[in-house]
């Protein structure tokens, strides 16, 4: 009973509460409701509206209060005033923009509605959800950094923004070029709070040699912790704004005519008394029209009468035209070694080129004996399509006299490359040959014929060489046939099939000698290579291997040249490769296995290979161990050293390379072991030390052999030390080229003629294209060596004088310019915005884009934009102008009803311009009245 009483007591107080509350809550008679009609395409901004119905029996007055979280800002101010008749609905627009700084979750905006005496009459609240923003920015603080001295440290500032919601981790990664055209990686880690910005600074010195460049570039990257997410990049220019620089393409690339000049001395000392001293270098310098680029190497030995310079030439390049004096190296298809001189013609539109040369061959250019001596011979070749890597032909003609075969030879043919779509290429070659030798009346004819191709097959990828040449053919290839295919393709997905056919005959022959050497060569290479399990590689493979040889007739007491000796052998291949997780260590091993047939034994016998590799990042070890002979070679040799036990061998070597001291000092060391009937029982090793800097390098080799076979014994000790000298680096550029001579004064009376009153601006800086120069006491820059060709003086305003931009053209050595300084004025200004939030349409708020025209004299002189504040600033000489707002980049439903204004600019001063109100368009409320 007493739980009863207890419970009737809960419900009653319970029931007058409510009673009591209802009339609280509806005593108004007004009700609120909020409606969301936001946009999908205008992120960031909630398109609200606030209904408000009476039911009372008189107006209602009062205000709406909006009340939002950081980060949400009400258009419209957080209050809304509010006047409804009985009967009367009313809608009233509210516009929230959702700034990046708001809270990720959900956040709670609440509107409460109040008499005028703040008695609250209704209240609704509404959930958003702010989406999570993880947004970052990276600038430079200096995008552009002016040095003018080499010693000069250099001081680089990354600014991070963290624009999102949450604590962000961030690596910043400074890149910085070094002077042997390598990059050094520079890394600092931070943590950024929400809406925070942190600067990442960076300090260095430049290299000499990159300091007397005209500018350098740092490029920064920044990456999101700890996925190394690479959120944004930026570089900044370090730029040398000496009054004299030097001309540099800084768009030079691999297959640009950047040289990097050096000089090398070495001394060598090998075995017990062979010493070689060496000189080597190479570089190239402009000249008023065109370059020249050097290379040399002369060296001389122990009891040597003379040194032997080869390697060694000069090329004057100018324009389209090259010459060349010197050794000559051509690899044609007859390749031409020697002393002499070459001329090249390119075609202004780089697609035609044709060369022509004349060789003496003598392999050192102070050779004592006579000129022509060791023969003769002289070339051109022709190319239409020279920048076509898809579509080219070539012609060639060699001729060269050989006192060696006694003969003249003629070797002429064509090449032609071409491509049928983006998969199938085709290059075919085709000489002749046309042979006059002295102890016959007749000419030789000789043929030579070359086919390459690549392409698919739905997916089957092909590729094939193949190689034709007479036994007399003069050319490199002389009497070979060679047939080489390729097959390879995907089945399964990810199991990769191939196969490789290989087979060759080689049967030279000469007139001047009788040699009839007869060889020929089939390999099959067939098999599958499995997807990876994890870490693990595994592939499956058949080798066939045919050798026939009349090479190796002395060492099986068979006459030379007579009939072949053949080896033939079939083997199982397999491998096994693995990787760590962390690809630090990688690992490889093979093994082959099958059965031979050699020379003079008709039993097969068991072969086999085991070869393997580890590499630790530093560290690679390998190791093979053969049993049988895989070459007619190796058989051969085992037969000389009557050896009755099959050929084996065993090799283990193990190498190292390591950098210390910021990757100044390099180590490269070796050792290796080899044990066989050829090699005997030979240990090696070697150590290679290369300290290098900015202007020099210094090196030091040494390398030890041993042999060692039955009692014979022969250790090999060699050591070279060497220095080379960095000079300065250049870009050849093969057109004309001149000096520019500037120079730049205050113009005090403004009639851009330097005269009485005027005077020189010492220390001012001045951009020609991208390069910055600061002027000299006296006023002056000098740029020097530059190609002919169009440049731009471009606006640098500071200390409240400006020049006028302009482009001119170089076409002489010497090019003189005067710059005139004039004194300039600011205008500032801004726009704003004026409008009603109950009667405005729908539009989108913008202060940041929108355009100015600035005019003298109705000439347009410049225009400008506004930044996000809404705010502008120009730069003008002293005059009067007229500015005028572009409407066309107002946001839709605006309008500025004062749209142009004028204004004086007084040299140094300040003028501040009224602000351009913008207004938003009206819509007309609709009002629905219920009720009698």
């Amino acid at each position: 009973m007493m739980l009863q009483d207890l419970f009737k007591k809960i419900i009653f107080i319970f029931l007058i509460a409510f009673q009591i509350w209802i009339p609280a809550q509806n005593s108004s008679g007004i009700h609120l409701d909020i409606r969301n009609e936001s946009r999908a395409d205008k992120a960031g901004i909630l398109d609200l509206i606030a209904v408000l119905s009476s039911e009372a029996a008189t107006s209602f007055k009062g205000k709406i209060e909006i009340a939002v979280p950081q980060g949400f800002r009400n258009i419209s101010g957080n209050t809304l005033q509010v006047d409804i008749q009985p009967g009367e609905r009313l809608f009233l627009p509210v516009k929230i923009v959702v700034s990046s700084n708001a809270v990720s979750g959900d956040a709670r905006l609440i509107f409460r509605l109040s008499d005028l005496q703040n008695k609250m009459a209704a209240e609704k609240e509404m959930l958003y959800t702010v989406a999570e923003n993880n947004t970052i920015r990276i600038a430079a603080e200096s995008p552009v950094i002016y040095v003018s001295k080499a010693t000069d440290s250099v001081e680089v500032r990354a600014r991070v923004s963290n624009l999102g919601n949450r604590k962000q981790n961030v690596t910043v990664v400074f890149k910085i070029p070094e002077a042997d055209q390598g990059n050094a990686f520079i890394e600092k880690k931070g943590s950024i709070g929400v809406q925070k910005d942190s600067v990442f600074v960076f300090r260095f010195m430049p290299s000499r040699i990159k300091s007397r460049s005209t500018q350098l570039s740092v490029n920064i990257a920044g990456f999101r912790e700890p996925d190394r997410e690479i959120f944004g990049s930026t570089s900044v220019s370090v730029q040398n704004v000496s009054s004299v620089q030097r001309y540099e393409d800084l768009e030079s690339t691999a297959f640009s005519n950047f040289t990097k000049n050096s000089i090398t001395a070495s001394y060598r000392h090998a075995g017990e008394n062979l010493d070689m001293y060496q000189l080597a270098g190479s570089g190239g310098f402009n000249l008023p029209s065109g370059y020249v680029f050097i290379r040399g190497n002369i060296y001389t030995m122990t009891h040597q009468s003379d040194p032997i310079v080869n390697n060694t030439y000069l090329t004057y390049k100018r324009e389209n035209n090259e010459f060349t004096i010197g050794n000559i190296n051509k690899l044609l298809e007859l390749s031409m070694f020697g002393r002499g001189l070459e001329y090249a013609y390119t075609s202004p539109d780089k697609n035609k080129k044709i060369e022509a040369g004349f060789v003496d061959q003598t392999y050192s250019l102070i050779e004592r004996n006579s000129f022509l001596k060791y023969g003769y011979g002289f070339y051109t070749r022709g190319i239409i399509g020279a920048q076509n890597a898809s579509r080219n032909i070539a012609g060639t003609y060699i001729f060269r006299n050989d006192p060696y075969e006694k003969a003249r030879h003629h070797v002429a043919g064509t090449d032609l490359q071409y491509a049928f779509g983006k998969d199938w290429k085709t290059n075919t070659k085709v000489y002749g040959g046309l042979s006059f030798y002295e102890n016959s009346q007749s000419a030789k004819p000789s043929l030579a014929l070359e086919s390459q191709y690549s392409g698919m097959i739905r997916k089957i990828s092909l590729n094939g060489n193949y190689f034709y040449s007479t036994d007399y053919y003069p050319g490199n290839r002389r009497g070979i046939l060679q047939i080489q295919q390729n097959f390879s393709t995907m089945i399964f997905k990810d199991h990769y099939v191939y196969a490789n056919i290989m087979a060759s005959h080689f049967s030279p022959k000469f007139y001047f000698y009788s040699n009839n050497l007869n060889s020929s060569n089939i390999r099959l290479d067939t098999g599958i290579n499995f997807p990876k399990r994890g870490n693990v590689g595994m592939g499956l493979g058949y080798q066939y291997q045919e050798e026939n040889s009349n090479s190796y007739n002395n060492f099986f007491n068979a006459q030379p040249y007579e009939e072949t000796k053949q080896l033939k052998t079939q083997r199982l291949t397999e491998y096994l490769t693995w990787l760590s997780p962390d690809k630090q260590h990688s690992s490889i091993l093979s093994m082959e296995t099958g059965l031979v047939r050699y020379p003079d034994n008709d039993k097969l016998q068991y072969q086999m290979k085991v070869s393997g590799t580890y590499s630790y990042r530093w560290l690679t070890v390998n190791g093979i161990y053969q049993h049988g002979s895989y070459f007619l070679s190796e058989y051969a040799f085992s037969r000389l050293m009557n050896k009755s036990t099959p050929y084996e061998k065993l090799s283990l070597s193990a190498f190292v390379n390591k950098n210390f001291f910021d990757n100044q000092l390099n180590v490269t060391s070796g050792i290796s072991y080899t044990n066989d009937v050829l090699y005997g029982k030979s240990p090696s090793g070697f150590m290679n030390l290369k300290y290098a800097r900015d202007r020099y390098a210094l090196y030091l080799n040494s390398s030890y052999f041993s042999y060692s076979s039955g009692s014979f014994t022969n250790n090999f000790f060699t050591v070279e030390a060497g220095v080379t000298v960095n000079l300065r680096n250049s870009t050849l550029d093969p057109g004309k080229k001149g000096d520019i001579k500037a120079f730049v004064y205050y113009d005090l009376n403004e009639n851009n003629i330097y005269d009485e009153g005027d005077k020189e601006a010492a220390g001012y800086l001045i951009m020609l294209n991208t390069i910055s120069f600061k002027t000299d006491a006296s006023g002056f820059i000098s740029y020097r060596s530059i190609p002919y060709g169009k440049y731009a003086l471009k606006q640098v305003i500071q200390q409240g004088w400006y020049y006028d931009e302009t482009e001119f053209t170089v076409n002489k050595h010497h090019y003189t310019l005067e710059i005139p300084l004039h004194q300039n004025g600011t205008t500032q200004g801004k726009v704003t915005y004026d409008f009603d939030a109950k009667t405005a349409v729908d539009f989108t708020p913008k202060t940041g884009g929108i355009l100015f025209n600035i005019y003298r004299n109705d000439q347009l002189v410049q225009r400008i934009i506004t930044d996000d504040n809404g705010e502008f600033a120009s730069f003008l000489p002293s005059g009067n102008y007229r500015i005028e707002l572009n409407k066309n980049s107002l946001p839709s439903n605006t309008y500025c009803e004062r749209s142009t204004d004028t204004f004086k600019v007084e040299a140094g001063k300040i003028v501040h311009v009224e602000p351009f109100v913008i207004k938003v368009r009206e819509k007309v409320i609709r009002v629905k009245k219920f009720g009698g």
